[in-house]
This record gives C-alpha cells, sequence and structure tokens, in this order.
C-alpha cells in the first residue's frame, strides 16, 4: 500500500516534505539544500507527519502513560546538520 498520486494524501506528504525543507533551510541558513540534506528533509517529514494529531501540545498524559512531544528540529537530525549550517554575522558593521 502506499500513497496515491493526485491523491489528499499525496498533497499532504508534498506540503509536508516542503515544510520540512524550509525548516531544515531556515536552520542551516541556507537556499538551496546541499549534500545529504534532502534526506534529513524526508526523516523530519516523517517527524512531523506522526505528530499530526498533536500539533500544539508538548506533553500529554492518559491513564498511566504520560507522552513528551519535541517541537523543534529533533537533536539526532539537528546534529549532522551541523555541518551543513552557514555562520551568519550580526551586529558588524561594513
Amino acid at each position: 500500500m502506499g500513497v496515491q498520486p493526485n491523491s489528499d494524501d499525496a498533497q499532504l506528504v508534498n506540503d509536508l516534505y516542503s515544510d520540512a525543507v524550509t525548516m531544515i533551510l531556515d536552520y542551516t541558513h541556507r537556499d538551496v539544500l546541499v549534500g545529504n540534506m534532502a534526506t534529513y528533509a524526508k526523516q523530519l517529514a516523517v517527524i512531523v507527519y506522526n505528530r499530526l494529531d498533536t500539533e500544539g501540545e508538548s506533553s500529554r498524559s492518559e491513564g498511566n502513560i504520560s507522552r513528551s512531544f519535541i517541537t523543534d528540529i529533533p537533536e539526532d537530525i539537528q546534529r549532522p546538520l551541523m555541518r551543513y549550517r552557514v555562520a551568519s554575522f550580526k551586529g558588524l558593521s561594513q
């Protein structure tokens, strides 16, 4: 089973991937994906998909089960993205 082309699910997947790419580019201060950044965008899109029903929540308790949610790019994705970050110099006059 998979996502059928031109379905609502296909549009959702495209939107989530596009949003993940934007988050990755914002984090790295870049305009285009380079190297393996697309792989991390896919991983982030899957994480965002899995969090769809928990939007706006940072934690939840039901019965004896407590869950907490990461609201930013997870550390295991941030760590490898560090090599792609472009330094920005703030406060320097030219």
